[in-house]
C-alpha cells in the first residue's frame, strides 16, 4: 500500500441507490449516493454537510465497507477496497474506524469500560499484557483516566460515553475515522469538548477524519475541507473557509443562512427562509424544486464548474 501519497482516500464516482417498493410490474429505488467523488489526505479533516436523508451516512458506510456499492472506486492507499486480498483486507479493518452518533446505543450496557475499548485489540489478535497498555493509553488521549475503566456505560455522562467511543475508536491507531454525527446527542458545551479532542487527535495522532453532520457550523469549525450533499449529489466541494465565507450554492446558502445568530441580541435581525417547492423534473439540477432561483436553464442537468478553487453544481453560480 501506498503510505508515500498524500491522498489516503479516495472516492470516484461512487453510487448507491436502495429499492423502496417493488410491484409485479416495476421497481423503484432512492437514490442515495449519486455519482459522489472526493479525496481525504494524510491529517485531514474532510466535512461532510446535508439535510436527512442527504445520503451522508451511507457516503460513510460505503467507505467502511459495511454496504456494497453499485458503482465507483474507493481506493484506501492506493488498493480499491473491493479488491483487497484477506490480508490486505484485515490492514483496512485495523486501519479505519468510526464514531457513531448515540453513545447509547453504541456502546455494550453489558460491558464495562475496558472492555469496550478492549474489544477491536481482542478481534485484531493483540496479546494480553499489550492489550491493556494500549486501553489505559486510549482512554488517557480520549480526556478520561483509568478510574472509568471500571464503569458501565450507564454510570456516565453523554460526554464520557462519547469519549469512551472515541477512545475505542482510536485504540488501534487508525489512519481514518469516520465520525457519524458524533456530537449531535450531547449538549452544546459537550459539543464544543469533543470537537476541541477530535482537533488534537488529529493533530497529534495524525488521524485524519471523515466528518458527517447536518450542523454547518460543527463542520466549519473542525473541517480542512467541505462537501456539502443534498440528495445524493454534491452540491459544492471545497476548502472549508472559502466556502464559510463566500458560498457559492445556492443551497450552501440556505444551509448558512438557517444557523443562529452567535449573540442572541442578534436574534430579532433572524428573517425566516421562505420554502419553495416547485414540481420535480427528470433529468434536471436536483435542486430544481428548493432552488430560490432556478430558471428555465436549470431543467437541464449542471455540469460542475471549478469556481474560486472548488466544484460547483449550478449553472450560475
Amino acid at each position: 500500500m501506498d503510505s508515500h501519497s498524500p491522498t489516503l482516500l479516495k472516492v470516484e464516482n461512487l453510487s448507491k441507490k436502495f429499492l423502496i417498493k417493488k410491484s409485479i410490474f416495476k421497481k423503484e429505488y432512492f437514490k442515495a449516493v449519486d455519482d459522489v467523488s472526493f479525496s481525504v489526505n494524510h491529517n485531514q479533516v474532510m466535512g461532510i454537510v446535508g439535510e436527512s436523508g442527504s445520503g451522508k451516512s451511507t457516503i460513510g458506510r460505503l467507505v467502511l465497507k459495511l454496504i456494497e456499492k453499485d458503482e465507483g472506486k474507493i481506493i484506501f492507499e492506493g488498493k480499491d477496497i473491493y479488491k483487497m486480498s484477506g490480508d490486505e483486507e484485515k490492514f483496512f479493518r485495523k486501519e479505519t474506524s468510526v464514531i457513531f452518533q448515540d453513545p447509547r446505543t453504541s456502546l455494550n450496557p453489558r460491558f464495562k469500560v475496558y472492555q469496550i475499548v478492549e474489544e477491536p485489540l481482542v478481534v485484531h489478535s493483540y496479546p494480553k499484557e499489550e492489550r491493556k497498555k494500549k486501553v489505559i493509553e486510549a482512554v488517557k488521549d480520549a480526556g478520561l483516566d483509568s478510574s472509568f475503566l471500571d464503569r458501565y456505560p450507564s454510570e456516565l455522562s453523554g460526554g464520557q460515553r462519547q469519549r469512551v467511543a472515541i477512545a475505542r475508536a482510536i485504540v488501534l491507531q487508525p489512519k481514518l475515522i469516520i465520525a457519524d454525527e458524533p456530537t449531535s446527542a450531547l449538549d452544546v458545551s459537550v459539543q464544543l469538548q469533543i470537537i476541541k479532542l477530535i482537533k488534537k487527535l488529529k493533530e497529534e495522532k495524525n488521524i485524519s477524519f471523515l466528518f458527517i453532520s447536518h450542523d454547518l457550523n460543527v463542520v466549519g469549525m473542525l473541517s480542512d475541507r467541505i462537501l456539502v450533499l443534498y440528495r445524493g449529489k454534491i452540491m459544492e466541494k471545497g476548502d472549508a473557509k472559502n466556502i464559510l465565507k463566500n458560498p457559492l450554492h445556492p443551497y450552501t446558502k440556505i444551509l448558512l443562512e438557517s444557523l443562529p445568530p452567535d449573540h442572541p441580541g442578534r436574534r430579532k435581525d433572524l428573517t425566516a427562509i421562505p420554502e419553495i417547492y416547485r414540481e420535480e423534473i427528470e433529468g434536471g439540477c436536483v435542486f430544481y424544486s428548493r432552488c430560490p432561483v432556478a430558471m428555465q436553464e436549470c431543467k437541464k442537468e449542471p455540469e460542475y464548474r471549478i469556481i474560486d478553487n472548488r466544484e460547483v453544481y449550478c449553472h450560475f453560480a
